[in-house]
């Protein structure tokens, strides 16, 4: 019985060598690795699971959460379209046979500047002639200019009526005093009503 039991102990003690061995080496600081000493033994162990994230989910380091990218303080930043488009003011210009009114208005309908033939001095039927069309332009181009010195913009044209005033105005932006604002104009629309039956139209005017 003595011999059995000694057989066995040495059994015992020959199968917890290599755990001993490891230990060992994990405490003394040994860069022997442990799977060298525990041989086959570790072959039927499964795999301990990973304690650090995938580069994709976590930090540059490999642990933490995710973290936004550095931004390059050299690099320039990227305008959108719609940040590098230029605001479209609108100069709508209506003309009739008793006046003629030009009016400069914001991209958003607020009306930043407005001249008419009786604003220019003109008198009753003068207000729609020739003349007071052309000097209404001016000062409207006048305006123009000036907001155009504090920031790029684009200029819409509307025209509105069949006046003289319709004609100057025109005219007037090909000539030296439309230099300036003939660049800006990005479109020319027609506004006018054409009436297709209808009322009877108003009485005459008697000046």
């Amino acid at each position: 019985m003595l011999a059995l039991r000694a057989w066995r102990s040495s059994l015992f003690v020959a199968a917890r060598a290599p755990i001993a061995a490891a230990r060992y080496s994990i405490i003394a600081g040994v860069d022997t690795p442990v799977h060298n000493l525990l041989g086959d033994l570790n072959k039927q162990q499964p795999p301990h699971a990973s304690n650090t994230l995938p580069p994709t989910m976590s930090g540059t380091d490999g642990y933490g959460p995710p973290r936004p990218p550095t931004p390059n303080p050299m690099s320039k930043p990227q305008l959108s379209a719609f940040a590098m488009a230029k605001p479209k003011y609108r100069l709508h210009c209506k003309s009739t046979r008793n006046n003629t009114i030009v009016t400069f208005t914001e991209p958003t309908g607020h009306s930043i500047a407005w001249f008419s033939g009786g604003s220019c001095g003109f008198k009753k039927g003068n207000r729609s002639g020739y003349e007071a069309g052309y000097q209404c332009a001016v000062r409207i181009f006048e305006k123009i200019a000036q907001v155009a010195k504090t920031r790029p913009i684009e200029v819409d044209l509307f025209f509105k009526g069949f006046g003289q005033g319709r004609d100057a105005l025109h005219r007037a932006l090909l000539t030296s005093e439309g230099e300036i604002v003939r660049p800006l104009v990005s479109t020319i629309t027609d506004r006018t009503p054409i009436k297709i039956g209808g009322t009877r139209a108003k009485k005459m005017r008697r000046l």
